[in-house]
């Protein structure tokens, strides 16, 4: 597409601009509006570099990180050959640098906002790897407690059986010497006073164990 028909696209996204705004002011996506006029992204930025020089325009805020473009628009009076060509060969001598200058910075700050979102992504794996561990360490823990308990569960229970066996075993001894030889039916009550007493000893130290 021939530079001489600028001032053609600059026109078109005047009124593109125009169209969009409101109260002489427009605020959204700057592509949109140049897609509708036709223009891509190098021919947007030299037409819009064109209506700053010829007064017509003013850029507020560029759109970029995600922001909108915020454009004042002070006329809507359309761009003639004449006013491209005039302005042509300030354009030339300023584009150069100026546009280099704003790619370096818009990679400059671009660089900048990977660096910062690749640290905060290897903070937060950091954290949840150091969270993960944790949770992994507490588990362990609470299996070996778990195990332990199990374990003191079990033992109680083997001394429990043993202290039943050993009163058993000592109220059957118990009921033969009382009885001369003769066996105690289970649950016979024992008439002998000091027997009582043997027997009630022999369960209270049963039952301590």
């Amino acid at each position: 597409m021939a530079r001489t028909n600028l001032h053609q696209l600059a026109s078109r996204l005047l009124a593109g601009l125009s169209e969009a705004s409101s109260n002489g002011a427009f605020e959204g996506k700057l592509r949109d509006v140049a897609g509708e006029a036709g223009l891509n992204s190098v021919r947007t930025a030299e037409a819009v570099k064109l209506l700053e020089e010829l007064g017509r325009i003013e850029v507020v805020q560029r759109g970029r990180r995600g922001r909108d473009t915020v454009i004042t628009i002070f006329s809507t009076e359309p761009v003639t050959l004449e006013d491209a060509e005039a302005s042509l060969p300030s354009r030339q001598s300023k584009r150069g640098s100026f546009t280099y200058d704003e790619i370096g910075r818009a990679l400059v700050e671009r660089l900048l906002e990977l660096a910062r979102d690749d640290g905060l992504r290897t903070a937060q794996v950091e954290a949840f790897d150091a969270e993960a561990r944790a949770l992994r360490d507490r588990i362990s823990q609470l299996e070996r407690e778990v195990d332990s308990a199990n374990a003191r569960e079990e033992d109680l229970r083997i001394r429990l059986r043993a202290a039943e066996e050993s009163l058993k075993r000592s109220e059957e001894n118990l009921r033969r010497a009382v009885g001369g030889g003769a066996v105690v039916p289970p649950g016979e009550p024992v008439s002998d006073d000091d027997s009582k007493a043997v027997l009630e000893i022999l369960r209270s130290r049963a039952q301590a164990k």
